[in-house]
């Protein structure tokens, strides 16, 4: 009970440290790797502590004394040498260990009752050899030296690091002056913790801060992806012909123009309406897009070709934009490719185990067709879209198969899928 009530805050400090460190566990944070080696040196310290006191009140073995300030001499200077690693990214850290291995090893060697550094009485009597000095020194370098960095670092712009080094620097070292003045004694454990705390939701700042600054940029790609899907749907060689048919129209049949005209506008609104859309849209809204570009498609095209629509459910619900390409690389690879007018292009819905089942087919020259590169690169554009949609916002799948017989291409998608209209 004496152990908990004298480290009690430091203990409980190191709780709630702990808890941070397990619920936050997926937070990549630079200088986490020192976290548990601070944090078992921290709590050493308090058991080396308790273990004296219990030696001193049952005069135990004087050895256990000569072992218990061996750990102690070399906890102190490893912490603050953990804590200068924690802060400031050295290189040659084993060049910067010299001091901390120097000390190590003579503190090891008077286990062995040399005197160098200390001794002890048999009444148990602590008393201090020729190198007294040399662990308060280790200790005072590796916090001078943190110090020394900590203005480097405040002079070279990052003033919230900066500041946050010279408040541990400050601390540390006002709390080894208070151990050996006797005003501070026992609180290097606690003072340690805190540090560690405080530095802690520093690194954490800096990470949303971080994680904020990506995800704005990821947006901004993300928008851009977008404008060039745009880019790649729309052709402007497609919007082209569709103009140059209106107008031929405007000519011979005004009433023809202004249908196609309103086709025209609805088709170009579904296509950029899709980028800024979320969710999926019922498959009704989708049909009519894909009747609006083959109204437009058969308008400026002298070779026709034949719609099928085997429809044995339409509600449900799909991402906007992807059957409409789909379709669209069945006419323009597919059937228009039979310049015969004998194309045909099948669209089927059907429902299997839970999953809506979408197929579209078309008999064309399938591995036979003769692409440029820009077209084989529309496609493939047009079909990865498709799929990212499906993927993103109902977690449904497109597969595409190209024969010698033509292309056929089936989107799964769960029923049920939110819409943007719900």
């Amino acid at each position: 009970m004496d152990y908990i009530s004298n480290n009690y805050m430091t203990l409980l400090m190191l709780a709630a440290l702990t808890m941070l460190l397990i619920v936050n566990r997926r937070m990549k944070i630079n200088g986490l790797q020192y976290y548990g080696a601070l944090m078992l040196i921290v709590l050493g310290l308090t058991v080396a502590e308790a273990a004296e006191d219990i030696c001193d009140a049952y005069m135990l073995d004087v050895r256990i004394l000569y072992v218990k300030s061996a750990f102690v001499y070399w906890l102190y200077p490893l912490t603050a040498m953990l804590g200068l690693y924690l802060v400031v990214p050295l290189r040659y850290k084993l060049l910067w260990s010299i001091p901390y291995l120097v000390n190590f090893v003579l503190v090891f060697i008077d286990i062995f009752d040399t005197r160098m550094i200390y001794y002890f009485r048999p009444d148990h009597g602590f008393q201090t050899g020729p190198l007294r000095m040399l662990p308060i020194a280790v200790l005072s370098f590796y916090i001078t030296a943190l110090g020394f960095y900590s203005v480097l670092i405040l002079k070279s712009g990052y003033r919230s690091k900066g500041v946050i080094a010279i408040f541990m620097t400050v601390t540390s070292e006002v709390t080894a002056i208070g151990e050996s003045k006797a005003f501070a004694a026992g609180h290097s454990e606690t003072v340690t913790v805190m540090e560690l705390i405080v530095y802690y939701f520093f690194l954490a700042a800096i990470n949303y801060s971080e994680t904020q600054t990506k995800l704005y940029e990821s947006r901004i790609e993300l928008e851009q992806e977008r404008n060039k899907l745009l880019v790649a749907q729309i052709q402007p060689h497609f919007i082209f012909n569709s103009l140059v048919t209106i107008q031929s129209l405007c000519y011979t049949d005004g009433d023809a123009a202004a249908d196609y005209i309103d086709v025209f506008g609805d088709y170009l609104r579904a296509n950029i309406d899709s980028l800024s859309s979320d969710k999926p849209i019922r498959f009704e809204s989708e049909l009519d897009h894909i009747n609006h570009y083959v109204t437009l498609e058969k308008a400026s095209t002298d070779v026709d070709f034949t719609m099928i629509y085997e429809l044995h459910v339409r509600n449900f619900n799909i991402p906007p934009l992807t059957i409409q390409p789909i379709v669209e690389n069945a006419i323009k690879h597919g059937a228009l490719t039979r310049r015969d007018g004998s194309g045909v292009v099948k669209i089927r819905t059907e429902e299997q185990d839970g999953n809506i089942i979408i197929t579209v087919t078309d008999n064309g020259a399938g591995k036979n067709a003769a692409l440029t590169e820009k077209q084989k690169e529309h496609r493939s554009v047009g079909i990865e879209n498709a799929r990212q949609r499906l993927a993103m916002q109902c977690g449904g799948t497109l597969e595409v198969e190209i024969s010698d017989s033509g292309a056929r291409a089936v989107i799964v998608i769960p029923k049920n899928t939110e819409t943007e209209d719900s």
